[in-house]
């Protein structure tokens, strides 16, 4: 992918969650926070974005708020380009990651997918997993509804109830398994091994 060529992981998520909101700038605690980077890995990423340029800093009282700079030269297309690629993935992954260990794969559809730079319109949100719960999966993403500032509209299957609707063709997972993708959690090798599971 686009993304993984340009930045490292830890960039990834740094820019695409300072690139989302612009405007609000963010402290390192919540930048750690938000991201699930460590304190080192985030203080190297912050301070390399802003010997380039790319962020600007401020004193706040006792502390140090961070955000991108509007006057730097690529802004606009470092910008359009986090947005394109990861922005939306970056805040979505961090929502989920305490999901981690019951989550197969979870992957964004629908006019989302296709046109992550929307600022509005609900985001459609696909997952697959056992051993969760819509109560604990809904308890997770009103952090990111906030960074995006959109809702979020997940659906949820079991292992086993994705099987059987994949057995069965229901109609709407054979129409959002053909449409563009964007994945947050797994990739494209993970839900074909998941759907090939299902034929044997």
């Amino acid at each position: 992918m686009i993304a993984q060529a340009l930045f490292t992981p830890a960039q990834q998520k740094l820019l695409g969650l300072m690139f989302v909101r612009v405007n609000d700038g963010f402290h390192l605690n919540e930048i750690m926070r938000l991201t699930g980077l460590g304190s080192a890995s985030a203080q190297r990423e912050l301070r390399r974005l802003h010997d380039s340029g790319l962020i600007v800093s401020e004193r706040i009282g006792n502390v140090r708020r961070f955000r991108p700079n509007k006057d730097s030269l690529v802004y606009e297309e470092l910008s359009s380009l986090v947005r394109k690629t990861f922005g939306l993935v970056s805040v979505l992954n961090s929502a989920l990651s305490p999901l981690g260990d019951v989550l197969n794969v979870a992957f964004v559809y629908g006019a989302s997918a296709m046109e992550q730079e929307a600022t509005d319109g609900k985001i459609e949100l696909l997952l697959i997993g056992d051993n969760t719960s819509y109560g604990e999966l809904l308890s997770r993403l009103p952090v990111a509804e906030r960074i995006l500032r959109r809702k979020i509209n997940p659906n949820l299957y079991s292992l086993p109830d994705f099987r059987r609707r994949l057995r069965e063709q229901q109609q709407f997972l054979v129409q959002v398994l053909r449409e563009p993708k964007v994945f947050v959690w797994g990739d494209e090798t993970d839900l074909n091994y998941v759907s090939r599971i299902e034929e044997n």
